[in-house]
């Protein structure tokens, strides 16, 4: 049932951004910038709500951080629920700087190679010479339903249990990955849409590369799967073990 509402809402994600797409008529470039705030945003997401998770379970979670660090044995689950919250506030905000920074040397890649109006923000001598947020703020204004379906598409990635390893999830995350393959695909998509489809490549190209951002297949959640038959199915023998 989970599988069928992860692909299931993929397909919406999909569905409404290509709509979005070709409606408003998005270029390939605009639609490397939306992929650019996307994963932005996802990133600033996943720190945002693992640092809340951590504010809201720490009391209760004391036993799990008396294990990872046994000096904090000592300390009451009233007096640690206070200090972990300036380290939870630091920690989250050297994250949210960090993500800035990769996103911004992105950026600078972007401006060169996916140069569009207005040149102030998006242009090879606009964007490095802007502010990090002006053009942030300007893509988000047009360009939110990406936004938003991205994070609908992978609201798994913010639920899980171990919200220290959400803060540096982005690293290793399929969506991130999903980026990647998009920037190398593009070329050979553009060079595949122009001669089928000739004036009418660009959006053509638009919607493939929407198609690889939203429905590429979660490899993760296969080995989820995987390692949760393979404990099922031992859960299993050992019970026939103990009946026999």
């Amino acid at each position: 049932m989970k599988a069928f509402l992860n692909i299931a809402v993929s397909l919406l994600a999909f569905g409404l951004t290509s709509y979005l797409a070709v409606t408003q008529q998005w270029s390939v470039q605009e639609l490397c910038w939306s992929v650019w705030l996307s994963g932005l945003f996802y990133s600033w997401t996943c720190v945002i709500t693992a640092g809340v998770q951590i504010l809201l379970t720490a009391r209760t979670q004391k036993d799990y951080y008396d294990t990872a660090v046994p000096l904090i044995r000592r300390i009451s689950p009233e007096v640690f629920a206070l200090g972990i919250i300036p380290v939870t506030l630091l920690v989250g905000f050297v994250a949210l700087y960090i993500y800035c920074w990769l996103f911004l040397f992105y950026g600078l890649f972007l401006s060169v190679f996916a140069e569009m109006e207005p040149h102030s923000l998006f242009g090879r001598n606009g964007f490095i010479n802007s502010d990090f947020f002006t053009p942030v703020t300007y893509l988000a204004q047009s360009l939110w339903p990406m936004i938003v379906a991205t994070l609908i598409a992978n609201v798994d990635d913010f639920l899980q249990e171990k919200p220290w390893e959400r803060i540096l999830f982005p690293f290793k995350s399929h969506t991130i990955l999903r980026i990647h393959i998009m920037t190398v695909a593009l070329p050979f998509l553009l060079m595949v849409a122009w001669a089928l489809f000739r004036t009418a490549y660009q959006p053509v190209t638009v919607v493939l590369l929407i198609g690889i951002f939203y429905l590429l297949p979660k490899k993760q959640q296969k080995e989820k799967a995987v390692v949760s038959n393979n404990f099922n199915e031992t859960s299993r023998e050992e019970q026939h073990g103990q009946a026999d």
